[in-house]
């Protein structure tokens, strides 16, 4: 049986426990497992990183531990985020479904705004000027947008 030493609740849960956890425990746990998560994978990458920029080999068996430490907090997350949605009284499909609302209503009013936005600037400013404005915005924005990409070693995706 799988089990998760809290320091946030202060004791050791298995995982069939986390159903019995009251809105306030298994808010902290979901928290602390989220953080959890998070430093295993920034351990991963830097990890790798001074493997492959500085030549500093890491162990396999500590790789190893920590993907099934993490294997574990993502087990105990999802649980956790399960209790939380049945606490907060909505079901799986129906949280997919409001966020999916959420994301639709959220996309409309900004393009609502900018589109309110860049008329009012071209009444006020003429639309020479206005798209003059543009152009270098995209220009400094895409400068930016490739800097960063080569800065975290992403390849790009997104064609600006």
């Amino acid at each position: 049986m799988l089990t998760f030493r809290s320091t946030e609740l202060q004791r050791e849960i298995s995982i069939n426990e986390v159903y019995n956890l009251e809105l306030e425990e298994v808010r902290k746990l979901h928290v602390e497992l989220t953080m959890s998560i998070h430093m295993m994978d920034d351990s991963i990458r830097e990890a790798f990183r001074l493997e492959n920029e500085a030549g500093y080999p890491f162990d396999r068996d500590w790789m190893h531990k920590v993907r099934y430490k993490r294997r574990i907090a993502i087990a105990f997350a999802c649980e956790a985020k399960r209790r939380l949605l049945k606490l907060d009284g909505i079901e799986l499909a129906e949280a997919s479904k409001r966020q999916t609302l959420l994301e639709i209503q959220r996309e409309k009013f900004i393009k609502l705004k900018q589109a309110r936005v860049r008329n009012l600037l071209i009444e006020e400013l003429g639309p020479g000027v206005y798209e003059e404005i543009e152009n270098d915005a995209h220009e400094d924005a895409e400068t930016e947008y490739k800097a960063w990409l080569a800065e975290k070693g992403y390849k790009q995706f997104y064609v600006t």
